[in-house]
């Protein structure tokens, strides 16, 4: 018999199997002898004793049929694996993008028979790090293939979070991390909190799915743009690749991601129903990882071996503005970098490798931004407001891709040291003020968030803080309506999913989002 025990608190300094066995039988009141542990549901750092930590864990544990308190712990029922699918289309499906959304679309597509044609604006993942890093040290700009487009989609070059926000996800996400597992991620991804994986993972993980969809009969198309597609009266009929090639299907999935502005502007050329969306942006700050290790853990576990760079989350709500400041994609033992994918624009990102060593920790730092801020009722005028801010940052980092950056103490127009540290210098960074990056409103909530966490978080408010901008694209700010059935709802045959048709936020939801419309529309 199997059972459930949770709540089982451990502290960090006796972390290991033996301790989760006597902390499973205390609560069920036997002796560790008594029990085996089959599975570990969860594990969570808790960090709120700042006098002793604890590991926070459910496990399922295995006893004898006659144990007398049965009733006290749930009984676990191994989830039973998906079998193949069938489904009354016989078409091949066309899949624009190959991100997280199209390529958890084109699994689901396999596992139902069917073999999609994927076709993904920019190169494989290999080709596609030769140009990032070309990018970081020479700043010569593809715009086709960079942080922004390529195989895997943005996600891959972050820090590679793997929690979703969302309440209603729990049992796709599980589907998603278990095919992650599947597919080279370590097994503990299915049971910690906020689970992550880091670049240098992530790339192994994407190909390695791609090549289950090639040996499974999935075709995939790089350096394929989707130019136009095919509407008449209302229903989709197929799409044009860059511009000569037509591939005809009544089932298309787009995948985009959110920078493919482009894309999302011919679609509102060809009449596809889109409607604005609120969204954030702000700036990148960087603190030392002993620094925040300080914050978070305290003098006692700030050196303790195994927890790693610290984590953190602020949050700072202007209730009479109905504004936000929060932090976002924190990457512990990361670093900032340069997300561009336009000529003139300037767009910054974090990314962490799995190992998180970097010496320096970094989050975007956002205000949430009104429909009313775009200054325009066109569902595209949320492009263009982000357009504006990284044009401005593209201007302050002197048009040579060179990140804006700040001293914190500065930007609050305090006394501080002059200038920026050795390692901003090192990554590229130029002397820029803030201030001629952002509007008005943004600048002023991030100042009042600022003064709050003087008070809350001082360690925060460090000196070594440094500020790069500017970070425009936490989410899309154009939606694709669509229906219950996650058709659009004025062009039939058209399925828009994932980050850049706004829906999703984040690697492991645009997947699930995916999966849902899949099965939406390929089951009977």
């Amino acid at each position: 018999m199997d059972l459930i025990i949770s709540n089982i608190a451990i502290p960090i300094e006796k972390d290991g199997m033996d301790a989760y066995i006597h902390g499973a039988s205390q609560r069920m009141k036997i002796g560790d002898g008594s029990i085996t542990i089959v599975k570990i549901l969860s594990k969570a750092l808790d960090l709120r004793n700042q006098e002793q930590f604890f590991y926070k864990l459910s496990v399922v544990v295995s006893i004898d049929d006659s144990y007398q308190n049965r009733q006290d712990f749930p009984i676990y029922t191994e989830e039973i694996g998906a079998s193949r699918k069938a489904t009354h289309i016989k078409e091949r499906p066309l899949i624009v993008g190959f991100g997280p959304a199209g390529m958890f679309a084109a699994l689901e597509l396999i596992d139902c028979g069917l073999k999609p044609l994927i076709f993904e604006r920019g190169k494989s993942i290999g080709e596609r790090s030769v140009d990032v890093q070309r990018f970081i040290k020479e700043r010569v700009l593809n715009p086709e293939s960079n942080i922004q487009f390529g195989e895997g989609g943005a996600g891959s070059y972050s820090d590679g979070k793997l929690f979703s926000r969302r309440n209603n996800n729990t049992s796709y996400v599980n589907r998603v991390l278990k095919t992650f597992v599947k597919f080279g991620a370590p097994a503990e991804i299915e049971y910690i909190s906020k689970p992550h994986l880091g670049t240098d993972v992530l790339c192994k993980i994407v190909r390695n799915i791609r090549l289950y969809i090639l040996e499974r009969g999935g075709e995939i198309y790089y350096g394929s743009k989707m130019t136009d597609i095919l509407i008449s009266g209302g229903i989709a009929s197929g799409i044009i690749i860059n511009g000569d090639q037509e591939f005809l299907s009544s089932t298309i999935y787009l995948a985009l991601g959110h920078s493919a502005r482009d894309t999302v502007e011919m679609l509102h050329q060809r009449g596809v129903a889109l409607e604005q969306r609120p969204i954030s942006v702000g700036l990148r700050i960087e603190h030392p990882v002993e620094t925040i290790n300080l914050m978070r853990y305290g003098d006692k576990y700030k050196d303790f071996p195994g927890l790693g760079a610290a984590t953190y989350s602020l949050n700072h709500t202007n209730r009479k503005m109905k504004r936000g400041v929060y932090t976002f994609c924190m990457c512990p033992g990361g670093e900032v970098v340069n997300a561009s994918s336009e000529p003139g624009m300037l767009v910054l990102n974090g990314m962490s490798y799995s190992q998180r060593s970097s010496p320096f920790s970094n989050a975007a730092l956002v205000v949430s931004c009104h429909v009313d801020d775009y200054k325009s009722t066109s569902p595209l005028a949320g492009l263009e407001f982000q357009r504006d801010i990284e044009r401005r940052a593209f201007r302050a980092g002197n048009g040579s891709w060179q990140a804006p950056a700040q001293n914190l103490m500065q930007f609050l127009g305090g006394q501080g040291p002059a200038g920026l540290d050795q390692h901003s210098y090192r990554m590229g960074a130029v002397a820029a003020d803030m201030r001629d990056i952002f509007p008005g409103f943004v600048v002023e909530q991030l100042k009042a968030a600022f003064h709050k966490w003087q008070e809350e978080v001082p360690l925060f408010m460090s000196h070594q803080a440094i500020l790069f901008g500017a970070e425009t694209r936490t989410s899309s700010p154009v939606r694709i309506k669509r229906n219950a059935q996650y058709e659009s709802v004025n062009t039939r045959n058209l399925y828009p999913i994932g980050e850049g048709s706004g829906y999703t936020g984040g690697i492991t939801s645009s997947a699930a989002d995916a999966i849902r419309a899949v099965e939406k529309q390929v089951l009977p």
